[in-house]
C-alpha cells in the first residue's frame, strides 16, 4: 500500500463505506456491565454479535448488552424477571442468525464469565473457567 494513503482519513472512510473495513461496536453499557446478570454465551464476530443483541433488545423491549470474556461473547440482561423471560424466549427462538451461535443459555443466578471489577476472584487464583455442568465459574 502506498504509504501516503495509510494516514489519509479519506482513504479509510472510503474503505469503511464500501464495507471493506468494519468499525468495532460500542463498548458494553457500563450500567448493564456492572449490574446486569449473564443470560447467554455466544460465538460470533463482534459486529454480528452486536446486531444479534440489538435485535433481541428491540424485539423484547429489554436492556441487554454484551462483552467478550476469554474470546466468548457474554450477553448480560438488566431488568425484572418478566423482561428476562422475554429475552430467554427470544434466545430460544433465534439461536443461530447472522453468523452468531448460542453456546449456552445461563440460568438465573449464574455468575457467568469473568467481568473486571465485578467478579470476585479468590486470592491466589491463576486461572478461571466455567464448569459446563453447573454453569458456575471455577478458579484454580
Amino acid at each position: 500500500m502506498n504509504q501516503s494513503k495509510k494516514n489519509d482519513p479519506r482513504f479509510w472512510a472510503l474503505w469503511i463505506r464500501c464495507g471493506a473495513v468494519k468499525t468495532a461496536p460500542a463498548p458494553c453499557d457500563q450500567d448493564i456491565f456492572h449490574k446486569g446478570e449473564p443470560i447467554a454465551l455466544l460465538d460470533g464476530r463482534s459486529n454480528a454479535v452486536e446486531k444479534w443483541v440489538q435485535k433481541v433488545a428491540k424485539k423484547t423491549k429489554s436492556r441487554v448488552d454484551w462483552h467478550y470474556s476469554g474470546g466468548v461473547a457474554q450477553v448480560l440482561h438488566f431488568g425484572d424477571l418478566e423482561s428476562r423471560q422475554r429475552v430467554e424466549q427470544a434466545i430460544i427462538n433465534m439461536p443461530e442468525i447472522n453468523d452468531v451461535r448460542v453456546i449456552q443459555r445461563l440460568p438465573i443466578g449464574s455468575s457467568g464469565l469473568y467481568r473486571k471489577d465485578v467478579t470476585e476472584v479468590p486470592k491466589g487464583a491463576t486461572a478461571g473457567f466455567m464448569d459446563p455442568v453447573s454453569g458456575k465459574q471455577v478458579y484454580i
